[in-house]
This record gives structure tokens, C-alpha cells and sequence, in this order.
């Protein structure tokens, strides 16, 4: 990330979601399940407007090897957030996400762990594919400067697009945890994959805050109390200011 840090960064989740990941860890996503049919294709299409079918198809294929976390880096609450992905905002810090990060890199070698800002480029963009993401590789994981382990046409093309995201998002403010299956596994041959998502665990003082939404704190607050006491997870919960 270019060495930045945040003090404090956030993500927004629904109540269930909440209790799922206080139970089993932070879910990342595998990239074939989101709604955005452009993800990992956005930077490959500008560089090479004319690609052929087969690498598209190929490109496809890469992304079932990904999967994402996504975080929100503004420093204000955020209305238009809570109303589009739920109304728990847990917190915690860049320094705390790279930690657990770290964890699950030594104990699951064959996972490499990237995380990066998103770019925001105006779709009118025919420059997109030159620009160089902002990402910071995960720096356990031995297999990066294994020249054996390289990353192909297809795989890197993905992995790079998964860093920029049309500008109407640019209210997400995001940072992404990608978790790639890859290249850890000699691109790809040993890795079986048929899993929705992968989970990274994380410790007790993760959640440094949790923001619930004014109009259902008292309603909330018990719930996720309870959800914390049950896990043996500690935080301060605090209602937001919208």
C-alpha cells in the first residue's frame, strides 16, 4: 500500500455477517461470485482493446483462483455505506489486518496475500492498463521470488485488474485483501478449487470499535454484545453520529 497506514479502517456488514465472521474468521470471497461482471477484466480491456476471446475465457478461468476482502479507508461514517452493504461498522487497523495477514501466510504457504488501495479511473480512460497498482506483496511468502512461480499473460492480468475500479465507486474509499491460490501452487496444477471463499482468523482485540446505526442501536447493542461475549471477542460499541 505504498506504506501507508491507517489508523483506522472499516467495514460494513449486515448483522449475520457480523456473527459468521465473529464465529469463523474474515470470509473472502471468491472474485467469480460478485455482481460486478468487470472485475479483473477493467485494466486488461484498456491495454488490449482488441484481446481475443480465448484470453477473456482464460481470464475467467484465473479468477476462480482470487479472493477478496474489502475495506473502507474514509474517515467519516458513511451513510451511503451502511445503506449498501449493512448496518454494523467494525473497525480495526491497517497494522492489525497486515498481522493476521502475516498468521495466515506462514500456516498456509500455498496462499499468497496482496493488499492494496483501489484506484478509481474514469471509464473513458484508454491509459488504464499502463498505470502500475498500488499494492504492497504479502513479504512471507518465499514463493514470490521463485522465478518457477511466476504469474502468466492471464494471471497477472487479473490480479491487476482486481486493483481498479470505475470511478462511481470511488465513495467505497476501499482497500483489498486478495488472497491469490496461484501462484503458490505452481500456477495452479496442485490446486483443487471448489470453495466459495477462504477464511482468515483473527485474534481477540481485531475489532478495535464496533459503529452501530442510531436508529437501531438500543436494539443492537445486546445482540452484538452477546455475539462478542460468546467468541471471546472484545471491543467498544459506540453509536454513529448519522
Amino acid at each position: 500500500m505504498n506504506n501507508d497506514k491507517f489508523d483506522k479502517i472499516a467495514r460494513y456488514i449486515s448483522f449475520e455477517r457480523f456473527e459468521d465472521i465473529c464465529s469463523k474468521g474474515l470470509f473472502l470471497a471468491n472474485v467469480t461470485l460478485f455482481d460486478d461482471e468487470q472485475e479483473g477484466y477493467i485494466a486488461v480491456k484498456s491495454m488490449f482493446p482488441n484481446i481475443d476471446n480465448r484470453s477473456l475465457k482464460n481470464i475467467e478461468i484465473m479468477k476462480s483462483y482470487f479472493y477478496v476482502n474489502s475495506w473502507y479507508t474514509g474517515e467519516e461514517d458513511s451513510k451511503a455505506m451502511r445503506s449498501r452493504y449493512g448496518e454494523i461498522c467494525i473497525e480495526t487497523s491497517s497494522e492489525q489486518l497486515k498481522n493476521i495477514c502475516r498468521r495466515y501466510g506462514e500456516n498456509n504457504p500455498t496462499h499468497n496475500i496482496i493488499i492494496a488501495k483501489i484506484q478509481y479511473v474514469n471509464p473513458s480512460d484508454n491509459k488504464i492498463g499502463n498505470k502500475n497498482p498500488n499494492w504492497e506483496w504479502d513479504y512471507w511468502c518465499e514463493k514470490k521470488n521463485n522465478p518457477q512461480c511466476g504469474y502468466n499473460f492471464c494471471s497477472i492480468k487479473t490480479l491487476q485488474g482486481l486493483f481498479f475500479k470505475y470511478d462511481i465507486f470511488s465513495y467505497e474509499k476501499e482497500i483489498r485483501l486478495i488472497c491469490d491460490s496461484f501462484m503458490g501452487n505452481n500456477q495452479g496444477v496442485a490446486f483443487k478449487n471448489a470453495k466459495n471463499g477462504v477464511r482468515i482468523p483473527f485474534n481477540s482485540n481485531f475489532l478495535s470499535r464496533i459503529v452501530l446505526s442510531a436508529d437501531k442501536f438500543t436494539l443492537m447493542k445486546d445482540r452484538v454484545e452477546e455475539v462478542l461475549k460468546k467468541y471471546g471477542y472484545e471491543s467498544e460499541i459506540v453509536c454513529s453520529n448519522l
